[in-house]
């Protein structure tokens, strides 16, 4: 049932085949997808919302009992009171049949969102595709990289999946407005719930370094990695203390002689 749900869908949609590859050599082409566990978190966020949908169902019904076996009086003076409750008593029965036929309606999505993503990397650029109601396709180019790094929040750390951001120029030169996704700039693309997000990051600097190696972009200007080294300034701070201790040193001395 939910395999021709699934086709259904894809036809009613019109969700187009497979991307093809990003400019680069056919050989060098890697694809990427999102791991299942990240279609296990999704269906978790999904399964807490039906939760909650549930409860709220449950209590508007055991309300709506208590009004029609008179224990909450607020339809005693109420004219036409018979007709009332059973309007009231097919708005139960709508609310459950609703509540059951969303339910697979709902999830389908879920798992089409996540059978649907698609990662790949060549030697010059990478593409990015996701959604299943609106298909939004990414091409990002090697040679305006400026920036990879890996984000992972508690729970994705758990399940052992995080996001990699890729940021070309401009991605930074402004900062998002409210209720706008920094994917919408066209500078910056994820590769959500990837398992291996190190190893494409790492495959992406790597490629990204040959590419400039090779003549086509500044080869001294590397992309910024998530981890960086941190340096002290205490160094720096003993060496100014020193340099104004002999500056007071000497001006004692010239006012001593």
């Amino acid at each position: 049932m939910i395999g021709g749900l699934k086709s259904l869908m894809l036809r009613l949609l019109k969700v187009p085949p497979e991307p093809n590859l990003p400019a680069g050599a056919t050989d060098s082409a890697r694809v990427f997808r999102a791991s299942r566990r990240y279609l296990q978190l999704k269906l978790l966020n999904w399964g807490v919302g039906q939760f909650f949908t549930l409860v709220g169902l449950i209590t508007a019904i055991v309300v709506l009992n208590q009004i029609g076996a008179g224990k909450i009086d607020v339809l005693t003076d109420v004219p036409h009171r018979p007709i009332i409750l059973r309007v009231l008593g097919w708005l139960e029965v709508v609310g459950v049949v609703g509540f059951l036929v969303q339910l697979p309606l709902s999830v389908l999505p879920v798992i089409l969102d996540w059978e649907l993503r698609w990662y790949i990397v060549t030697d010059r650029s990478l593409r990015i595709r996701e959604g299943v109601w609106k298909v939004s396709e990414m091409t990002l180019t090697f040679a305006n990289v400026q920036e990879v790094s890996i984000r992972q929040g508690p729970i994705e750390r758990l399940l052992g999946i995080a996001n990699l951001r890729v940021r070309t120029a401009g991605g930074g030169a402004k900062a998002p407005q409210q209720g706008e996704s920094e994917e919408k700039s066209g500078h910056i693309g994820y590769f959500r719930g990837v398992e291996d997000a190190p190893a494409i990051r790492d495959l992406i600097l790597e490629r990204l370094k040959q590419l400039r190696d090779a003549g086509l972009g500044d080869p001294d200007q590397l992309p910024a990695v998530e981890s960086k080294p941190v340096t002290s300034p205490l160094p720096d701070v003993l060496a100014a203390a020193g340099e104004l201790h002999e500056e007071v040193r000497a001006l004692r001395r010239a006012v001593n002689g």
